[in-house]
């Protein structure tokens, strides 16, 4: 009986060991965020650029540039790219312009093209596609906008909550969004007609930076340290405290582990969603986390505020 202790003990420590990078990319400019779509990686860059990496093999694919844009001194600059998705063969993106305006493009055949120019002044914070012709677009100011890219022109716009915008998540089947804001709750939705569902709330008192959503299940990363996993049916929720600010975090696909931004080095710690025990450290990040992502449940991939993605391999 005390060898199988000693025995579990040691298999407990060996499961729960800090793990390195098993690949590191280096993006043409900072990564503002990233997106897996199939065995394909994009990354949205300060250097105007969608950069598109196979997931595999952490080699370039492809990189598709945007126009450059005029600064405050009239200069000619790359524009930072704050969103990125693909649907199919076309890809999304949103796209800084001059005088603090954002642009929408979709990008067909490796020609980028606007959908929402600076002249509608919206300040666009996120957008994804619903389908191949429907995309959900999320502005700073905390409206929902369903758009239609043949029409060129919005299905509906709801304003969700007076606070401002911090992200938006959809679930698997693109029929419901998670949307959090600076007052810490989520306001669940219906992604066709903009109704809102219910409110979640209780979980985080402060600006919630990144959801998730998968299943039943949404995970809130928040300002006030503590990361949430909210239960849709009943509301419920269980809550994981860290010592800093997190900034973001994800639910693997079986919703058996949470990931979260833990502490100022900027490691990931995965916890079991189940039991709430720590799982796995993951270190290497060397600046702010700003976005992670399950592959698969023994991989994800991460950014950081500088050049550098890492993909980790889980035991």
């Amino acid at each position: 009986m005390k060898f199988i202790s000693v025995w579990c003990a040691i298999l407990s420590a060996l499961i729960s060991a800090e793990i390195r990078p098993h690949a590191t990319i280096e993006a043409s400019g900072i990564v503002y965020q990233i997106e897996i779509k199939g065995d394909e990686l994009l990354a949205g860059t300060s250097a105007g650029s969608i950069d598109v990496y196979h997931l595999k093999n952490a080699s370039l694919q492809n990189r598709i540039l945007f126009p450059k844009i005029k600064d405050f001194t009239g200069d000619e600059v790359a524009p930072k790219i704050f969103s990125v998705d693909k649907f199919e063969n076309r890809y999304l993106a949103v796209v800084q312009a001059s005088s603090g305006a954002r642009e929408l493009y979709v990008v067909e055949e490796g020609k980028p093209r606007v959908l929402i120019d600076a002249k509608a002044n919206m300040i666009i914070a996120k957008a994804k596609f619903v389908d191949k012709n429907r995309i959900l677009v999320a502005l700073l100011s905390n409206e929902l906008i369903l758009w239609d890219s043949v029409l060129n022109k919005p299905v509906y716009s709801k304003q969700l909550n007076p606070s401002h915008f911090s992200d938006f998540a959809m679930n698997e089947s693109r029929s419901m969004v998670a949307s959090s804001c600076e007052s810490g709750e989520i306001t669940i939705s219906d992604v066709f007609s903009g109704n809102i569902i219910k409110v979640l709330k209780g979980g985080n008192v402060d600006n919630v930076y990144k959801v998730d959503f998968k299943k039943d299940k949404i995970l809130c990363a928040g300002q006030d340290r503590r990361g949430i996993v909210y239960s849709l049916n009943d509301e419920a929720f269980v809550r994981f405290d860290a010592p800093f600010l997190i900034y973001t975090g994800a639910l693997s696909p079986n919703l058996t582990q949470a990931a979260f931004a833990f502490n100022q080095e900027n490691d990931i710690v995965l916890f079991s969603v189940a039991t709430k025990s720590k799982m796995h450290t993951l270190k290497g990040q060397k600046s702010t986390l700003n976005t992670i992502l399950f592959a698969s449940e023994k991989e994800l991939v991460s950014s950081s505020d500088d050049k550098f993605i890492m993909i980790w391999r889980l035991p």
